[in-house]
């Protein structure tokens, strides 16, 4: 350790000593309020006064101009992306607040910096944290009494689920129309490439025996690795951790099919990567998803979803080299072209028979509610938790695959929109600096669907149709998207005509369509003259 680091850390303990550490919003309040964007933002510059080595860097601005800070605490030294790598260490993303109705994350994540500059300091020396605990900022600002009503509490209210474009972040992964989205993926994902993301949520819906459940990457597009890892090792470590030191009973996120009958099975929710855990697991990178259970009480939601993030801070401690080994294979196996042929569309399938999945017993009554899942009927609730056998219908399959291919290759009309979202991502995208005749495959269209239903403010688009191999030539200045780069298989979800998630599905080459999908796959290894293309985020 250097003497200037041996100073510093000398004045960031007197500080400490001197300082009274700060309290959240929802402590003072006597968990009856939550925290206001200023508040988190004052939170934060008072821990910085009392250990300076914690930094804060502006990872994107909101459509109301707020913007959104990014904590980073680690061993003396760390204060960039390239000193966080220097260090070896693995690096772990804490994300709250994307539905800001759903605070507790905001809360807790805010709880877990204070403990990083006092009780638990020495944990820096073995992991890098960034934390960023208000991404929803302008959503938590409209706050209500009359949002999320059916949550108990806190009584003072919530805010709203989207954000000032009226967009839901955790459906923007894929598409990037948000300045929110775009800044945490270029700024946060990309740049710092965070081994383990956690991104902190509050249920709604079914009414069980859990105070938390979570998810890992539910995409089978993800690294076999990373998700056996995650479901074999990882998950099931935290969840013994939870109930043995916290008596806390947790389980995979899910919902019953029917409330007043259970038997009928356990229910995860979507594959797709427009959900950040799952677009997470298509970077190769490990994620967890937390769902605080909404009818806790408020103060019960905190704590339990501050001591979740502490037990997964603790795999990492154990687990973190075997980790970061797991995803630098995954990146040097898509380096060499081992990807083969990955899936488009899936559907769920039953991960466990048989498997007891604790259950708040349910009885209809007319002067009940409605089911909090499905909306239907009239049910009561008891109190009485039981454990039922059931089949937990936990992963999901690809029910179509697709080649993957040495490059897929764009003409320069494809559009600035398509550059930028696949240059956001981090996706190398290079042009060709001659004009080139190639074999390709190219997705003849024969019928071009959009939803009858708006979302997000798209009509969802899919394509039917076939690949037929062609010649073309292709002029100097067409983009060049090879596969075997990191993101390799993010690109290929962004660019495959039948991705259930990609550009073509999100309306981005809608002015390119006719008889043919206007993106190009080259099979075969080839000597490109090409260039990086420039880089315009």
């Amino acid at each position: 350790m250097t003497l200037a680091a041996i100073l510093l850390m000398l004045v960031s303990e007197v500080a400490m000593a001197t300082t009274q550490l700060p309290q959240t919003v929802a402590e003072t309040s006597l968990y009856e309020s939550t925290s206001r964007y200023d508040d988190v933002i004052a939170f934060v510059r008072a821990i910085q006064r009392i250990d300076p080595s914690i930094r804060v860097e502006t990872f994107a601005a909101t459509n109301e101009g707020r913007e959104l800070p990014l904590v980073i605490a680690g061993p003396p030294g760390v204060v960039d992306p390239h000193s966080a790598f220097a260090t070896g260490l693995p690096i772990v993303f804490i994300l709250a607040n994307i539905h800001a109705g759903e605070v507790e994350g905001k809360e807790a994540a805010q709880m877990l910096l204070r403990d990083l500059v006092s009780t638990h300091k020495k944990l820096r020396d073995d992991v890098i944290l960034l934390i960023a605990p208000i991404y929803n900022a302008d959503g938590n600002e409209d706050i209500s009494t009359t949002h999320r009503t059916t949550q108990n509490g806190p009584k003072a209210g919530v805010g709203v689920r989207e954000n000032a474009q009226h967009l839901d972040l955790n459906r923007d992964y894929m598409k990037l129309e948000s300045p929110e989205a775009r800044g945490l993926v270029a700024n946060v994902l990309d740049r710092w490439d965070p081994l383990l993301t956690v991104d902190l949520h509050t249920t709604n819906g079914s009414y069980h025996g859990y105070q938390l459940t979570y998810s890992p990457c539910l995409n089978p597009d993800a690294p076999e690795e990373i998700i056996d890892f995650s479901r074999g090792t990882l998950l099931p470590y935290v969840r013994e951790q939870m109930k043995k030191q916290h008596d806390r009973e947790t389980y995979y996120y899910g919902n019953f099919e029917d409330q007043l009958a259970p038997e009928k099975g356990w229910f995860t929710f979507d594959s797709r990567p427009r959900f950040g855990n799952n677009y997470t697991g298509l970077r190769n990178r490990f994620v967890i998803l937390s769902e605080a259970y909404t009818y806790l009480d408020f103060r019960g939601r905190v704590e339990v979803t501050y001591e979740f993030v502490h037990e997964i801070l603790g795999a990492v401690e154990k687990y973190g080299s075997k980790m970061m080994r797991i995803a630098a294979k995954a990146d040097e196996q898509i380096r060499r072209g081992k990807l083969r042929k990955l899936g488009t569309r899936f559907e769920i399938k039953p991960w466990k028979h048989n498997v007891s999945i604790l259950w708040e017993r349910s009885v209809a009554d007319e002067n009940g509610t409605p089911d909090p899942e499905t909306g239907k009927g009239s049910i009561k609730r008891t109190g009485e938790i039981v454990a039922v056998p059931m089949t937990d219908f936990g992963i999901f399959e690809a029910i179509e695959k697709s080649d993957v291919p040495y490059a897929y290759v764009l003409e320069p009309d494809a559009g600035r929109a398509v550059l930028a979202n696949l240059q956001t991502h981090g996706v190398i995208v290079e042009t060709l600096t001659r004009e080139t005749t190639l074999d390709v495959s190219q997705f003849l269209i024969k019928e071009a669907i959009a939803a009858d239903r708006e979302f997000q403010g798209h009509h969802e688009r899919t394509l039917i149709g076939k690949w037929k191999t062609r010649e073309v030539t292709l002029p100097a200045g067409s983009l060049l998207i090879r596969t075997n780069q990191p993101l390799g298989r993010l690109a290929f979800y962004l660019l495959e005509p039948r991705s259930d998630d990609g550009l073509f599905a999100w309306g981005f080459f809608d002015d390119e369509l006719g008889d043919v999908a206007p993106v190009y796959k080259v099979t075969k290894e080839l000597g490109f003259e090409a260039e990086r293309a420039g880089h315009d985020r």
